[in-house]
């Protein structure tokens, strides 16, 4: 049996008419032998129930892909909710420079009173906590790219896409992503505690859906001194120009990650292994350059290349880490390159 939904706030700014809106369409939609629910709208439409929740309870952050994928699967009023979800956007265009100016200078004051880096008091919203991550990011003078090849040293690797899209509020954040942004931008493991009840208090359900505990980040992501390191991931300048090149590629296409990998019928861990020139067998990186459908001449013939020149056996090294990754992953795949 479907659950009700929390009831919304009595108010009408964009937001909440967007979810009103979203709200009626799936009761449209719904009968009482088969309802609507956000289980089929995201079987339908590819969107996560994550942000099709969100969606529906009106937060300031939904993207016009989630409105479409929950139209399209309700067969609703297209041409209304773009003149809903117009509004919307528009009322984050008004609001986000600012807020981000201002939590910035916030935050980057408190970390100098402090001389820590502990998590910021006051954030409220989700949208608020990723500005503080990455005002936070920006205070330790990290990239995007730097602080994904500061996650792959420590052995929690996510590529520069997949951070950018979760501090963007593209993609959601787990604690996984958390426990990587924090470590790599240098958080003691006592102040990650902090950042992590902040997380786990602005959605309380979070923890029964993703399985993790705040605590988990003290025993599972606590980074070991130099001379208790585990074996290094295999890197490869080949692979690494691939995932360069894939990059460049849906940059060209202004394809989500998200939309990419359901393409490439590949799982998100897989998708950060690519993105992180880690070893894949040859047949999925050639399924993942055949996958960027939308790029220029030049690029699909770079990837076309790069691909069949890593078209050979792994290495020892290769072998035994690919296996172990399909064995924390529970993946099924052969190591033959």
């Amino acid at each position: 049996m479907a659950r009700t939904p929390a009831p919304l706030p009595q108010r009408d700014d964009p937001t909440i008419k967007l979810a009103r809106f979203l709200r009626a369409m799936q009761a449209d939609a719904s009968t009482i032998a088969e309802p609507m629910t956000l289980e089929k709208i995201s079987r339908i439409s590819g969107v996560s129930q994550g942000s099709l929740s969100k969606a529906h309870n009106g937060h300031p952050r939904v993207s016009w892909r989630t409105v479409e994928g929950w139209v399209r699967a309700c067969n609703g009023d297209l041409m209304a909710a773009r003149r809903l979800w117009n509004k919307v956007a528009a009322l984050q265009e008004e609001q986000a420079p600012a807020d981000a100016a201002a939590l910035q200078a916030r935050a980057f004051g408190y970390w100098e009173h402090t001389r820590g880096r502990a998590v910021v008091p006051g954030l409220k919203t989700e949208p608020q906590f990723l500005l503080a991550l990455t005002a936070l990011r920006k205070y330790t003078g990290l990239s995007l790219r730097e602080l994904s090849q500061a996650t792959e040293r420590i052995g929690v690797p996510f590529s520069r896409a997949t951070l950018g899209a979760v501090l963007a509020g593209e993609r959601t954040m787990t604690f996984e992503h958390l426990a990587a942004v924090l470590a790599g931008c240098g958080v003691p493991v006592r102040q990650q505690q902090g950042w992590a009840r902040t997380f786990a208090g602005l959605d309380t359900a979070r923890d029964v859906r993703t399985g993790w505990m705040p605590r988990s980040l003290r025993r599972s992501r606590l980074v070991k001194p130099a001379g208790e390191q585990t074996e290094e991931s295999v890197f490869s300048p080949a692979r690494a120009r691939f995932a360069f090149v894939l990059e460049r590629a849906l940059t060209e296409e202004g394809v989500t990650i998200k939309e990419y990998a359901l393409r490439a019928k590949m799982d998100m861990p897989l998708i950060d292994r690519l993105f992180a020139g880690k070893f894949l067998p040859a047949h999925m990186l050639a399924r993942a350059g055949e996958a960027a459908i939308g790029v220029s001449p030049r690029t699909r013939r770079e990837l076309t290349v790069l691909a069949q020149r890593l078209v050979r056996s792994p290495t020892p090294e290769e072998r035994r880490e690919w296996g172990r990754f399909c064995r924390e992953s529970g993946i099924a795949e052969p190591w033959a390159g």
